[in-house]
């Protein structure tokens, strides 16, 4: 058993390029399920219960290449009576690790199946009670720049205007 809270966090995009084997962790949010549903999802399925809201934790394993090929595309978590919801990865990269949701998990890449430990504290502080808005930065603009076309002053009045008269 895995214990995300102790795999190298990516922290910047070289790290992501870098690595092997990707692993994105996420929340999804169940709570428009029927009760009975969302009792279902959480014995069954690993889903908890934060602030009377049903969340289930999400991992996705895959190569840094296939994780962005992916991006935009719904995943969809089918679960019984025909209830389904939908995860999407926006592909934002800056984003996912603004929010310490991709872990390097190459030293894992051997093992026929990977299981991880139920963490849901852990969880539950980095991904609901710790989410702060990612924004992007602003470019950077230069304070002294010189414009493209520098305004010609001319000898003519502007139409609409009448010169000024000293008496």
């Amino acid at each position: 058993m895995i214990r995300i809270s102790q795999l190298p966090l990516i922290q910047n995009p070289g790290q992501f390029y870098a690595a092997e084997h990707i692993l994105l962790v996420d929340v999804l949010l169940v709570g428009d399920a029927p009760r009975q549903m969302r009792e279902y999802i959480k014995n069954v399925h690993g889903g908890f219960i934060h602030e009377k809201k049903t969340y289930i934790p999400i991992t996705l394993t895959g190569t840094p290449e296939s994780l962005l090929a992916n991006a935009g595309k719904p995943i969809v978590f089918r679960f019984d009576r025909g209830f389904e919801n939908h995860y999407h990865f926006d592909g934002n990269l800056n984003a996912a690790i603004w929010h310490k949701k991709l872990y390097n998990v190459s030293a894992f890449i051997d093992q026929p199946s990977v299981q991880f430990e139920r963490e849901e504290a852990f969880i539950i502080n980095r991904y609901l009670t710790g989410y702060r808005e990612y924004h992007d930065p602003e470019p950077n603009e230069k304070l002294l720049e010189i414009p493209a076309t520098s305004p010609a002053i001319g000898l003519r009045a502007m139409r609409g205007l009448k010169p000024v008269r000293k008496d």
